[in-house]
């Protein structure tokens, strides 16, 4: 892919407002840049597909056609050879008194749904696809803390996991014990598939997931549950730990976790961090 055609960072920086988290954009933009240079380019088209398929399964039916037009613009606009011209059309739409949650659940899941025909049908090729799933991704993860709920579970709540497919699952075992001892609500998920997984993450009412990764070679599905992860629930806490986090400097970049631990103490530290922060936003949001 072209250096010029990656998303870049410099206009979410400049972008007016608290419409979007131009923090959380700047980091998913520089970790799908970065994972192309990591994981091989079938798992990144891997990666974009997920993204696309997520996100087009939310798409609203019941759109006007006006909200029609503007997911037809914004696919269009997420292909064009200038990254910040989606951007711009998503900023112009909240200027203009659009809401986010019409953003992200009508125009942005519309698009991802064009754009998964256009390449069912080959009118865009691969590459042009996973440049797309990448701006659209930034531009999400940019308006997600505007998607949280009015309302989180009481309690120390989290659910526990390791990435599909790992076979070593005493480690998030006795983490779930642990964390229960300490009094938090554990709810453990081990032995899911990947959708099995994500499936179970939607009905589920939390705010906090702990992922456990061993191996390097699981890299590849720990990012594609993560991304998934961010489509489906944008509003959740991610944290990773693991042999995984002691071996990989890079992963919290590289997987665009919240956070990542390589011991318990650090985890448990986290953890309660998430959950004062949680709290804080439940009780602003009640008030």
């Amino acid at each position: 892919m072209a250096e010029d055609q990656r998303p870049s960072t410099a206009d979410i920086a400049a972008f007016p407002g608290n419409a979007i988290d131009r923090s959380a954009a700047r980091r998913a933009t520089a970790s799908l840049n970065r994972l192309r240079t990591v994981l091989p380019e079938p798992s990144v088209s891997v990666l974009a597909q997920e993204v696309i398929a997520r996100l087009a399964a939310k798409v609203d039916d019941t759109a006007s056609p006006d909200e029609t037009e503007m997911a037809a613009a914004l696919a269009d606009a997420l292909c064009a050879r200038d990254e910040r011209t989606a951007l711009r059309k998503v900023m112009r739409a909240i200027s203009d008194g659009t809401d986010i949650e019409t953003i992200y659940l009508t125009h942005l899941t519309g698009a991802a749904r064009l754009l998964g025909e256009r390449w069912t049908a080959d009118v865009l090729t691969s590459a042009q696809v996973t440049i797309a799933a990448a701006r659209i991704y930034a531009i999400m993860r940019g308006i997600s803390a505007n998607l949280a709920p009015d309302a989180w579970p009481d309690g120390r709540h989290a659910v526990f996991s390791c990435t599909p497919g790992e076979r070593h699952t005493l480690g998030v075992s006795m983490a779930a014990d642990l964390f229960r001892h300490d009094g938090w609500l554990i709810d453990l998920k081990v032995g899911r598939s990947h959708d099995e997984l994500v499936e179970e993450l939607v009905e589920t009412d939390y705010a906090i997931l702990g992922l456990s990764a061993a191996h390097a070679d699981c890299l590849p599905e720990l990012v594609r549950l993560t991304a998934a992860v961010r489509v489906s629930t944008p509003h959740v806490r991610i944290v990773i730990a693991g042999r995984l986090a002691e071996v990989e400097p890079r992963l919290q970049e590289l997987t665009d976790a919240d956070a990542v631990s390589n011991d318990f103490d650090t985890l448990r530290a986290i953890m309660e961090d998430f959950h004062d922060s949680v709290s804080a936003q439940s009780g602003a949001a009640r008030g």
